[in-house]
């Protein structure tokens, strides 16, 4: 352990001689001359003329139509929840947003990192009222769901028919704000991303205007919808291509922490070797008492004994425990969605990193950042997942996701209960950035942090998106993260 502590010693060094750097805040001297003219004060929205669909913060059910999946959150203050039943009364809403100036953000599953379909000041639209038919259609192997339809209820429904899309892994998250950052899960490396299955998205512009995205039509925005995040309207509905669900092989195996730099490098060059139908992951978890380095890998049915003993070997290091279970496909989503406790909501801290190159600087440089997690305090996680196989496939501004020469994303984690555990996890986040900065070509807009520019997440196609973003909503009625 000698060498993780100087590891972290370091970075907890070099972090504080940042944090000792203060920049002074610049004003412009004030204008000479007569002061402006006071602007009238707009009316305040007659908001009755939304009749039922609205809740306001002197609601009473205001506190709870509010709340999004994590916590930290709780505290927003939107100026009003707009429950849409139907296409047109997105439109609606759309357009009585547009006439007072109100911004919009769209909520589907509500699992914003930032909280941005909460956010302060907006009209929030909820689309969770929307029709939830998950329309299977067996003769074109597409499948059309609600923008709010969850990874669990889109998986259950595919089930009888032996199919699935590419999904991530949490059971409540809404199916359009994945696709739209991208999606990245257990089937990325054999079937791609999940805006990757994307064939169409119906949204409503900020205009009003009703449009289907697809490769045919609208072509910029489909291009924008896969993996640009959620900037150019409202999508109410997605349409996905579905592929044959099968049975996979789990296969996990446990390290000392100590060995982790060797697992992260024999891990990343043995399955980017490997068959596409192999999958895998690397956690981390560091905290109270000790910490934990282990490999998750999901293969065919019946070959997860060999390629346990595949990457092990590949690795050169000795596995502390292994095990190997094979699940059907239904079996297999539960498995990584975590079980019941996964749809509670909690407080947490969290971002990313998109590794360029798995390089033995890289994997030193990934533990040095869990390193400086203070030990004593919670659990905090690094998840690491690879970009290759299928990811690959499509040319990095093919889409708007731009990631797709790169080795690997890094999750950053940490619940955090309270006050202090979000201090300290933010600025745990700042040492983990600067411990990978040379590594590291961005985020992952799915893992989105705040006060953080548009460039870190969308790279080389940021020019394009923010063109399209100006063309779109050129009023800016929907909310955006970012300072386009």
């Amino acid at each position: 352990m000698t060498s993780e502590l100087s590891r972290q010693a370091f970075v907890r060094g070099a972090l504080g001689v940042a944090a000792s750097v203060v920049l002074a805040s610049c004003a412009s001297p004030p204008a000479s001359g007569p002061a402006p003219a006071a602007e009238p004060t707009p009316a305040p929205p007659h908001w009755g003329d939304l009749g039922n669909l609205v809740v306001l913060p002197s609601d009473p059910d205001y506190a709870g139509v509010k709340t999004v999946f994590n916590t930290r959150f709780a505290g927003s203050t939107p100026v009003a929840v707009v429950t849409a039943r139907s296409v047109d009364d997105v439109r609606r809403a759309i357009g009585f947003a547009a006439t007072n100036g109100v911004g919009v953000t769209a909520r589907s599953g509500g699992h914003s990192y930032v909280g941005a379909s909460t956010a302060n000041g907006t009209m929030v639209l909820d689309l969770r009222g929307l029709p939830g038919e998950i329309a299977y259609d067996a003769g074109t192997g597409l499948v059309t769901v609600s923008a709010a339809a969850d990874v669990a209820s889109v998986q259950r429904a595919l089930s009888p028919h032996g199919r699935s899309i590419p999904t991530g892994s949490c059971p409540s998250v809404g199916l359009a704000g994945l696709a739209l950052g991208g999606g990245l899960g257990a089937d990325a490396r054999r079937d791609g991303l999940t805006c990757d299955a994307l064939a169409s998205a119906t949204v409503v512009l900020p205009s009003g205007q009703v449009v289907t995205a697809s490769a045919d039509q609208h072509a910029d925005l489909f291009w924008a919808l896969r993996g640009g995040g959620a900037n150019w309207g409202v999508v109410t509905s997605c349409t996905f291509a579905t592929f044959p669900a099968t049975d996979r092989d789990v296969v996990t195996l446990a390290f000392d922490e100590e060995a982790t730099a060797d697992v992260l490098l024999g891990w990343h060059a043995w399955l980017t070797a490997a068959d596409r139908a192999v999958w895998g992951m690397v956690n981390v978890t560091v905290g109270p008492g000790s910490g934990r380095c282990s490999v998750v890998l999901a293969t065919p049915p019946g070959d997860g004994p060999s390629l346990a003993d595949a990457v092990t070997s590949a690795m050169g290091v000795r596995a502390t425990s292994h095990s190997v279970r094979t699940l059907d496909h239904p079996a297999f989503v539960d498995y990584f969605g975590g079980g019941p406790d996964a749809v509670r909501p909690r407080a947490f801290v969290a971002g990313s990193d998109v590794v360029q190159g798995m390089t033995r600087s890289a994997a030193d440089a990934l533990v040095a950042a869990t390193s400086a997690w203070p030990h004593e305090l919670t659990p905090a996680t690094m998840v690491v997942e690879s970009l290759s196989g299928a990811i690959q496939d499509v040319a990095p501004d093919a889409t708007a996701f731009p990631w797709r020469r790169h080795a690997a994303s890094v999750q950053w984690y940490v619940e955090t209960p309270t006050p202090q555990l979000v201090d300290a996890a933010n600025g745990w986040l700042s040492v983990a950035h600067a411990a990978v900065g040379a590594h590291s070509a961005g985020g992952y807009v799915n893992y989105l942090e705040p006060s953080t520019p548009a460039a870190r997440y969308f790279g080389a196609n940021l020019p394009r998106l923010g063109e399209l973003r100006r063309r779109y909503d050129p009023g800016r009625l929907m909310f955006s993260s970012f300072d386009w």
